[in-house]
């Protein structure tokens, strides 16, 4: 079973249980408002069963957001649990907005104290105060903002039930209006908490850069890599609390490809295992400081490294220069090195295909001043290689 399906696994089955103690809250605390005339007790009711109804929303998001990526969705899947947590957040914050017009327009309450409506609020605070913690590890395991946030919800609904219970204190002490105050105090703890999740999950829709602090953390723990340098231009986004990275490190100016292409590796690896809310790093390589990719787009043009010829113009121009030289002379794997907007080159040479008695210093000296004819190498060196 694969990373994603199991974490799949996990929210579906964290959904699950608070769904099913939502269900038997709500309904218990409905009944038990309506036999004690209790506009906050229901109130309190209904704001379960939207638990319920969030539920089902978290539950769908669950089962497809985790999916791997594919050819409409090379990303992947996650920002539709992004969606689903906006969709949640607007539909609480119009079930707020209801229960606070109900408790303000409704006829003076008629509460009455009972131990069946208090027994529905404790039982509906330790339970799902329960559920919050339940529900926030398994967020946090899996990096799931969404049940993070449905986490919330759960507590938001203890704490609904914890003004409810005093406003049903209050009317056992012949204090009628509290009940309506505690309706209120019901739909302002449901509409912050509401507003507060549209509000950060909109924000990661529009790809709002992640914490600044985060980021740093980051930089520091590929800057800590040997023959990784000044990591720089870094830019990251969001997905349901998994963190993209972009991001670009200088290596020695004379790596190899394969060289450059292993520490860009290492430092995907060593970031993502430091930091397990990192789902993907891609990693630029830079050779030095004046050669950069912030942007293409230059007034004057081409940036200045662009100007040099490609690789196979270069191959193309050597061809022609060391036509004499192609005996021994490895052209194909030439090694270019564009360092400083200029281009050096090692040229690579078989000595066991020279005549006999062939000077190779001298011979070394004829092949480089054959490359002077060209006015875009800076600097060329001839690598000799020797049998066994």
């Amino acid at each position: 079973m694969t990373k994603q399906q199991q974490e799949q696994d996990i929210a579906i089955r964290v959904t699950l249980v608070g769904a099913v103690w939502d269900a038997l809250l709500g309904l218990a605390k409905i009944v038990a408002g309506y036999f004690s005339q209790s506009q906050a007790l229901i109130a309190d009711g209904i704001h379960s069963l939207s638990d319920l109804v969030t539920d089902v929303f978290v539950y769908f998001a669950s089962a497809n957001s985790r999916q791997g990526p594919d050819e409409n969705h090379p990303y992947g899947h996650l920002r539709f649990e992004t969606l689903t947590t906006v969709f949640l957040g607007i539909v609480l914050i119009v079930v707020a907005l209801g229960i606070a017009y109900e408790s303000i327009t409704a006829p003076a309450s008629q509460a009455q104290f009972t131990w069946y409506g208090l027994a529905a609020l404790v039982a509906t605070i330790v339970i799902k105060e329960t559920i919050f913690h339940y529900t926030k590890k398994a967020g946090d395991e899996i990096g799931s903002k969404m049940l993070v946030a449905n986490a919330w919800h759960s507590r938001s609904d203890a704490l609904s039930s914890v003004a409810v219970l005093i406003g049903l204190i209050g009317v056992y002490f012949s204090y009628g209006w509290a009940d309506m105050v505690a309706s209120i105090v019901v739909a302002l703890l449901i509409g912050k908490m509401a507003i507060s999740m549209v509000w950060e999950n909109l924000a990661e829709l529009v790809d709002t850069a992640p914490d600044p602090k985060l980021i740093a953390q980051i930089k520091d723990t590929a800057n800590g890599l040997k023959h990784v340098m000044a990591p720089h231009d870094v830019r990251a986004r969001s997905m349901a609390g998994k963190i993209y990275l972009d991001m670009h490190i200088h290596v020695p100016s004379h790596a190899s490809v394969s060289e450059g292409h292993y520490l860009g590796d290492l430092v995907a690896y060593t970031i993502k295992k430091a930091h397990p809310q990192v789902q993907d790093v891609m990693v630029h390589i830079d050779t030095d400081d004046k050669i950069q990719t912030e942007s293409f787009l230059h007034e004057s043009g081409k940036p200045p490294h662009l100007k040099l010829p490609a690789r196979h113009q270069i191959l193309a121009d050597l061809g022609f220069l060391l036509r004499q030289h192609t005996a021994y002379v490895d052209i194909p794997n030439t090694r270019l090195h564009y360092l400083d907007n200029r281009l050096d080159l090692e040229i690579i040479a078989n000595s066991a295909k020279i005549p006999e008695g062939t000077d190779l210093q001298k011979l070394t000296t004829r092949i480089l001043q054959e490359l002077q004819t060209t006015n875009y190498i800076n600097k060329a060196t001839v690598l000799w290689v020797f049998p066994e």
